[in-house]
């Protein structure tokens, strides 16, 4: 006997039409995962108000705040009536007591966030009818980023262009971030072709730039969802200019023969001055042709010829 399939092709439409239907109705999904994206983006330290969709008039008996945090069960936080004076809190940790306020609306306010301190709020209203609904929100609470910084972990020029490895580094846990990379200032056709061999959440860049086209700025953009840092690297000021670098590879050869003939000449200068300052003050012994006569007294004499007594130095 053939199956239904065969038989029946009219039936199995329906059947796989109504299949999808059903898949696509909101009672097979998760109340949780109805509002699984953040309805609500913060960075540690700040604050944020959860609004109500909904004017306060008579017919609200209760209005009721929990929290669901991502991996805890759920923790009551306050009780709102219109009669009352004051919100009714629920026993919280010390650490949330001071966080969590309830405006004249009846808005949650949390002040101080901690990513810990994230999740699901709901608000249930309840009305003297005896019907009730729900407002849902999710928090998410993301660390502040750190200034990043871009280090060059190598440098090197070939004939005519500079080579770079570089690093986007941020301090800390970056596991949630974004890294990019921006250049402005270099050649189109450079960055069309791929050759500056970026890509998002690349920290690393290999970089090959001729040298006479090495004037452009490189940027790194770390960025969470409700946080963005950057830094900027001027290119110019690593890749020597064709001119500069030519300048510096003379002047590293001539600079060492500079000091080397100023320090030779200098010796000779302080040699020559010394020896002349030696023989002046040096007593001749007379010659032999000087019998009779007093030698020099050990003072300096005129030019080390003998000089009648007490003629010596004058």
């Amino acid at each position: 006997m053939g199956s239904c399939r065969h038989r029946c092709p009219g039936r199995t439409l329906v059947l796989q039409a109504c299949l999808l239907l059903a898949i696509a109705l909101p009672g097979f999904q998760n109340g949780k995962d109805a509002v699984s994206s953040c309805t609500l983006k913060r960075t540690e330290g700040e604050s944020v108000q959860l609004p109500l969709n909904l004017s306060l008039h008579h017919d609200i008996r209760e209005i009721e705040w929990t929290w669901h945090p991502e991996d805890n069960k759920k923790q009551f936080l306050v009780s709102w009536k219109p009669n009352s004076n004051h919100p009714d809190w629920y026993d919280l940790e010390k650490q949330y007591k001071s966080r969590f306020q309830l405006t004249e609306k009846a808005f949650l306010s949390i002040k101080n966030l901690t990513t810990e301190m994230g999740g699901f709020y709901v608000a249930n209203i309840k009305f003297r009818s005896g019907r009730s609904q729900e407002e849902q929100f999710r928090l998410c609470i993301y660390e502040p980023i750190p200034h990043p910084h871009i280090q060059v972990h190598s440098l090197f020029s070939t004939s005519g262009w500079c080579n770079l490895s570089l690093e986007c580094e941020t301090p800390g846990t970056t596991e949630n971030l974004t890294v990019t990379w921006l250049s402005k200032g270099l050649p189109r056709e450079l960055e069309q072709s791929g050759a500056l061999g970026s890509a998002p959440s690349s920290r690393k860049l290999s970089l090959s730039l001729p040298w006479s086209q090495s004037n452009g700025l490189l940027t790194c953009v770390v960025s969470s969802p409700e946080d963005e840092k950057n830094v900027t690297l001027s290119l110019k000021s690593v890749c020597p200019q064709r001119g500069s670098l030519q300048s510096k590879w003379l002047w590293s050869g001539i600079l060492p023969m500079v000091l080397v003939a100023a320090s030779l000449m200098a010796g000779i200068w302080f040699w020559m001055r010394k020896k002349r300052l030696t023989g002046r003050g040096r007593c001749v012994q007379p010659p032999a042709s000087c019998a009779g006569l007093s030698s020099c007294p050990p003072s300096p004499c005129h030019r080390g010829l003998c000089c009648p007594a007490g003629a010596c130095g004058q």
